[in-house]
């Protein structure tokens, strides 16, 4: 019998990724679903030391908000890479920057499989203020004057602290501090995902419905 695999949808692709990500990764690494940045959300970020986003679109999605998400996602991400499949493959390679990564998911008679075909580059093009804005206000405070010392008031609000922290400090230290809070944050642990050995959420929570682990991205 002839196999003719159904559409894929996003779940099932989130779940591949999750699973590659876990099981390829170093284990200082946390893998966030669902951040925010500003008016977008990113579906998995992976913070470690750089701050690499994947976005997904499935069968079921359209490309309609790619260009408002790249954008936004250009100046906080270190690197980036989209996961779809054959279906829109050609269309995100002509929209995307080619620092952009591109993987090709497929289902196979074993499971979601993932194919890399092209690889995520660093792309330098960070705004110090974005990536300020990824900052609760008390982060922020505390990184002015552990970093200006008391130039601040104790009452200021998040915007003046993101507005200094913007004008007066390197972008390469705002973009530790800002992986520093993504590290630690309660907030996002509820979906937060890091290998096995550093508690839970580890590689074999995330592989569920009967979607096998991918075995390798293949180049």
């Amino acid at each position: 019998m002839v196999y003719r695999p159904h559409p894929l949808t996003e779940q099932e692709i989130r779940t591949a990724v999750l699973a590659q990500l876990l099981g390829s990764g170093g284990h200082d690494q946390v893998l966030i679903e669902e951040l925010g940045i500003g008016s977008a959300r990113v579906d998995v970020a992976v913070a470690s030391d750089r701050l690499s986003g994947y976005e997904i679109k499935s069968d079921f999605d359209t490309l309609d908000r790619l260009a408002r998400q790249m954008h936004a996602y250009h100046e906080v991400f270190d690197a980036l890479t989209i996961v779809t499949t054959s279906a829109y493959v050609e269309q995100v390679e002509a929209l995307l920057p080619i620092w952009w990564g591109v993987w090709v998911a497929q289902r196979t008679e074993d499971g979601v499989m993932l194919h890399e075909r092209r690889s995520a580059m660093s792309h330098g093009r960070q705004e110090a203020a974005s990536l300020a804005a990824m900052l609760w206000r008390e982060d922020a405070y505390e990184f002015v004057i552990e970093t200006l010392g008391p130039v601040v008031r104790a009452r200021a609000t998040r915007g003046d602290l993101q507005a200094i922290i913007a004008e007066q400090i390197s972008i390469d230290a705002v973009r530790g501090r800002v992986l520093r809070s993504l590290l630690s944050r309660e907030d996002l642990q509820a979906r937060s995902h890091r290998p096995c050995g550093q508690g839970t959420n580890c590689q074999h929570d995330v592989v569920a419905g009967g979607i096998a682990s991918p075995r390798h991205v293949a180049a």
